[in-house]
């Protein structure tokens, strides 16, 4: 072999070795259990759960604190062999022992920390159990509304007060002892017990066949469907109590302005958020008698992708036939109806809404409301869309003919 190819032998040599991947040992952490859940016991009775902590890698390891986590509840003794300062080698472990032995009744819960100097240092046993003693099962709750449901709500918006009545139809009287908002979003949800008369409140008793209220808010945090538990808790029930809250947050920071326009020669009134119309219409491209009237409210756009907001069905009426105006609609139903009607043509869609519950709009929206005005043939009928209720009241002294509410157009407030 020449001088030259031995060096790019070694040079290929050292290169392979710089590439091969280097193997370093790590210790790993391994529990056999992180929840405990001890259910319903009676009080004065004792009962364990046990788990293992096991190095399950291939260096060794040491716990930096062991200990209770500081917001445990009574009930609970802890055994463990684990401890501060101990080094775990790899295939070694230690062990902890819980013990849920309840005092009084009621849910209580806790948690162990195993403190490490591993990659995730941070580990934690969590239990939960209940005490019930003979009391468990002599009063029974009944929840009004069955569920509390929102509607749709602005992100970062809160609804008004839900009120809901906890009736309890025992024989006893009940005396709530914890009432606990938790489940997969209970930050978007709060309640107050308030102070007042027939207010609930932990020691407060609802007597056999009465009830007390709660007053319950919505600010979701994200998109979608939000939800939470509440949890009520009391020594004369035999179980815990649980009452579902649900709402949708909506976001309103890609909606769209909806402007109206007035045309001064024949009174009609025109909506419109496509930036196209609402250049040829400012610009005079539609003749001299269309001008904003100021009135204005929000909406999503057409590609929105939020599924609740609803496309508005645009028509006009047939020239010479049909009503010399527009008409707006978020209603499958009535966009169905109207397409079917020989009196109107259907112009598309250039904005979507969401559509009122129950004749109402949540908080964080504005309500739309459709006005009619009559006249002594088809072709000079007239409809209006407001939101500002002195103009709606305004308009219903002239004649016109409040229809009620047809959008819920997010707010800009």
């Amino acid at each position: 072999m020449s001088k030259v190819c031995a060096i790019l032998a070694l040079v290929v040599m050292l290169a392979c070795a710089l590439a091969a991947p280097s193997v370093l040992a790590a210790p790993r952490v391994c529990m056999s259990a992180d929840t405990f859940s001890f259910g319903q016991q009676q009080v004065g009775s004792s009962t364990s759960q046990s788990m293992v902590v096991a190095n399950c890698g291939d260096a060794s390891f040491g716990f930096t604190d062991v200990g209770p986590d500081a917001a445990n509840k009574p009930g609970f003794r802890i055994v463990t062999s684990c401890t501060t300062g101990m080094t775990l080698e790899p295939g070694a472990q230690c062990g902890a022992t819980v013990y849920f032995e309840p005092k009084a009744p009621g849910q209580v819960s806790g948690g162990l920390w195993f403190h490490n100097t591993t990659s995730t240092p941070d580990l934690l046993l969590t239990f939960y159990g209940r005490g019930i003693d003979a009391q468990a099962g002599t009063a029974t709750p009944e929840f009004a509304p069955a569920l509390a449901d929102f509607g749709s709500q602005q992100i970062g918006v809160e609804t008004g007060p839900l009120v809901v009545a906890l009736h309890n139809v025992g024989a006893a009287p009940l005396v709530p002892s914890a009432l606990v908002l938790n489940g997969t979003d209970p930050y978007d949800f709060r309640g107050e017990t308030g102070n007042g008369s027939g207010a609930c409140g932990i020691g407060i008793p609802i007597a056999p066949g009465g009830s007390c209220t709660l007053q319950l808010y919505f600010a979701p945090q994200a998109t979608g469907l939000r939800m939470a538990t509440l949890v009520v808790d009391a020594p004369q029930l035999a179980t815990l109590a649980f009452f579902t809250l649900e709402g949708t947050g909506i976001d309103a920071s890609s909606t769209i302005p909806v402007i109206e326009y007035h045309d001064g020669a024949d009174d009609q009134y025109f909506l419109t958020a496509d930036a196209n119309e609402i250049s040829l219409l400012d610009t005079g491209g539609l003749g001299p008698d269309w001008s904003r009237t100021g009135v204005t409210f929000g909406a999503w756009p057409v590609d929105a992708s939020d599924a609740l907001a609803l496309p508005v069905c645009r028509f006009f009426g047939v020239p010479g036939v049909g009503p010399d105006s527009h008409f707006y609609t978020a209603y499958p139903s009535e966009c169905d109806a109207v397409r079917n009607n020989p009196y109107w043509i259907e112009e598309g869609v250039t904005f979507r809404e969401m559509l009122p519950v129950s004749g109402a709009c949540a908080d964080g929206f504005d309500t739309v409301k459709r006005l009619w005005k009559p006249g002594t043939a088809v072709v000079d009928t007239r409809h209006r869309y407001v939101i500002d209720p002195s103009i709606a009241s305004a308009m219903q002294a002239q004649g016109w003919v409040l229809e009620g509410p047809v959008f819920c157009a997010p707010s800009s407030q």
